[in-house]
């Protein structure tokens, strides 16, 4: 494929910000341009790649949103040195603070840049419809849906409410603008009820176009021989296949969180369960082999493919730890007794023994731990470049809290998804014999042990309206869990 470059929008939520040049009665360079790129079938493939590669920002997944800021605010690192000026001045919810509005404006506008790229190449997709095949057309089309409602997800998530089926008053609260196209005119906010059907409808319309996804085994390997000269249709695990956007209407499902949305997320997620490793879409990593797999990446139904993230990486995991390493991530000895049980039925749990390493840095009179899923260095470790987004765990995991959330829980069921994960990992005693809330218990444990480095705890404890958050002494409420808009938005009129 021809390695053009992609032209990148930037925007605000509802402004398109072009060259100084107006749009006149004649037909502008830039949109000659686009004439040009969404003239083939490699000018949409190139223009969905460009989408991907805007997510690998550090602003978004390349950092902020999995592995480091994320995190930070879910407490699941240490605080090495207090300063001001360092990453950690977020993760004590000061949102004032310069550090914070770094984050809090450049999260929401690196979002919504990847957004209007999306939108793009939607409007030409079906303007030059023609130009597509079928499997062209429908893949394509249906990964750019999945991305589009994966960021403004997110968005909702981090700068909307949470514990949404606990609220009664969403109707009369505006959620995040929903941009489903590229104009001029800033995007209306909708309510929360709104703005989640346009979420659910993008999945729904991109699961239903991506049925044709290799993946599903409907059609032969034979049925995309054309289409896939290139090899452009191979490694679906790094893209938007048709499991893992079942698996992102199963969480956005999750968080709506009415009885309607359970009963559809467990549906969604028994799917994926039955479906992906049977079709060889993953295989479970082993005690043996996740030493050279520490990001599993055989279990990924979704990442990214990013550049260079060992030197991304460099400043954050470290094992000989200086004082003055204020960005450096690590865990409590404590912490990770606690967290992965190891003094009880946690003590043969490899994600403990081979996905942390403990380094030099004394707390509770033991050495703390370093996480070793982006640890390394070019000469002495062989990093992968793919950070994960969606895991094949979370499948059982929201079948698991579905199944205690049903109007007769059934905590055996819950307790075999657990268990399920429980023994690939290596723990021979099983879960039994607990009620539905100690079961709800255990699932929030398996989250904490499984998604480390991920940018999962804080979305967690959000969406079930957990009071607390490790290591932050006081009461985690809206003003901890929503990130205030960004002060542009506001001038503008914007309503949180």
């Amino acid at each position: 494929m021809k390695k053009n470059i992609i032209r990148i929008l930037i925007i605000s939520t509802g402004i398109l910000l072009t060259s100084c040049n107006s749009w006149l009665d004649v037909t502008p360079p830039s949109q000659i341009r686009e004439e040009e790129q969404f003239s083939t079938v490699e000018g949409f493939q190139q223009a969905l790649i460009g989408c991907y590669m805007g997510m690998t920002d550090e602003m978004l997944y390349g950092r902020a949103l999995t592995w480091s800021t994320i995190e930070l605010m879910g407490g699941q690192y240490v605080e090495l040195a207090s300063s001001s000026s360092n990453d950690y001045s977020i993760s004590k919810y000061k949102y004032t603070s310069s550090n914070a509005i770094k984050y809090i404006d450049g999260i929401w506008s690196k979002s919504y840049n990847v957004i209007a790229n999306v939108n793009n190449a939607l409007k030409y997709i079906e303007l030059k419809k023609k130009t597509l095949d079928e499997i062209n057309y429908r893949i394509i089309k249906g990964e750019l849906l999945a991305i589009r409602a994966y960021m403004h997800f997110d968005l909702m998530r981090l700068y909307g409410y949470g514990n949404l089926a606990a609220r009664n008053d969403l109707s009369s609260k505006y959620a995040i603008p929903y941009v489903t196209t590229l104009a001029k005119e800033m995007t209306k906010q909708l309510s929360y009820p709104q703005t989640m059907t346009l979420l659910i409808n993008d999945l729904k319309e991109a699961i239903s176009l991506l049925e044709i996804d290799p993946v599903t085994g409907n059609h032969p390997a034979s049925y995309y021989a054309d289409v896939n000269i290139d090899r452009f249709y191979n490694e679906r695990q790094q893209r938007f296949n048709y499991y893992a956007t079942s698996l992102l209407l199963a969480r956005v499902y999750m968080w709506e969180g009415s009885s309607t949305s359970i009963t559809s997320a467990l549906t969604l997620a028994n799917k994926v369960i039955t479906d992906a490793e049977p079709k060889g879409v993953i295989t479970w990593a082993t005690s043996t082999g996740v030493s050279k797999d520490v990001i599993m990446k055989s279990e990924h139904l979704m990442s990214l493919n990013t550049q260079n993230l060992v030197t991304k990486t460099a400043d954050y995991f470290k094992m000989d730890i200086l004082a003055t390493d204020y960005r450096a991530q690590y865990i409590s000895n404590s912490r990770m007794m606690s967290v992965y049980e190891v003094e009880g039925a946690g003590v043969t749990d490899f994600r403990f023994s081979k996905l942390f390493s403990q380094n030099t840095v004394t707390l509770d009179g033991a050495n703390a731990y370093t996480p070793l899923k982006y640890y390394g260095t070019s000469s002495t470790k062989d990093v992968n470049n793919y950070i994960p987004l969606i895991r094949v765990p979370e499948a059982y995991y929201i079948a698991a809290e579905c199944y205690l959330k049903q109007s007769a829980p059934n905590v055996e069921n819950a307790l075999t998804m657990l268990n399920t994960v429980r023994q690939k990992r290596g723990i021979t005693s099983d879960l039994s014999g607990l009620n539905a809330t100690d079961a709800m218990n255990e699932i929030v444990k398996e989250y904490n042990k499984e998604y480390y480095c991920e940018g999962v705890m804080f979305f967690l404890y959000k969406r079930l309206g957990f009071q607390t958050i490790p290591g932050y002494s006081q009461t985690a409420g809206d003003d901890i869990y929503l990130l205030p808009y960004p002060s542009i938005e506001l001038q503008m009129g914007r309503q949180q």
